[in-house]
């Protein structure tokens, strides 16, 4: 642990901190054997937080690893965007409203082929942007869920629950995964 410490005074760098649980570690699946350390860290020189003066890093709840994935954000400016072109998505076929949407928008349209297929095209980035909120919705419950109880210090009647919340938003990322 000594080089380790002697290693980042050498190179000059300095903890950035964090927000969220203080733990960002977690091994044990009973109430037990539960523990929680804070091992991950993020870490930068003096240059780097001059050059990202907004920056900030945050614990994000874990569900899959026994580390909490680590954020840094660093509050740059976005460039401008490109047009969006349509591409029929292969996670499309794994929703079950998928077949129904189509024909429905299908059946909506009307005209000649190509403004038929434009119809259809729009329609379906809409449908497509409804499912991804949806999804997107449940996972930021169940992270809300999980940070509500990773902060609970006691686990005590939580470990079932947050075993659960892991299990539901493991689903949900696999399906993130797909989209």
């Amino acid at each position: 642990m000594e080089v380790f410490h002697r290693t980042l005074e050498d190179c000059s760098l300095e903890d950035i901190g964090f927000s969220g649980p203080w733990f960002t570690w977690e091994r044990g699946r009973t109430l037990e054997r539960n523990i929680r350390e804070r091992i991950d860290r993020g870490v930068a020189t003096d240059t780097w937080i001059q050059n990202f003066p907004n920056y900030s890093l945050r614990h994000l709840p874990h569900s899959f690893s026994d580390h909490c994935p680590l954020l840094v954000e660093t509050k740059v400016g976005r460039r401008g965007r490109s047009p969006i072109r349509f591409r029929f998505e292969s996670w499309w076929v794994l929703e079950e409203s998928c077949e129904e949407e189509i024909r429905k928008l299908w059946e909506e349209s009307s005209g000649p082929y190509l403004n038929r297929m434009t119809t259809l095209a729009n329609g379906l980035k809409v449908w497509a942007k409804k499912i991804q909120f949806k999804h997107k919705g449940e996972v930021q419950r169940l992270n809300r869920r999980l940070e509500e109880l990773n902060g609970d210090e006691s686990l005590e009647g939580t470990l079932a629950e947050l075993m659960e919340v892991k299990l539901h938003l493991n689903m949900e990322m696999d399906k993130k995964e797909r989209y």
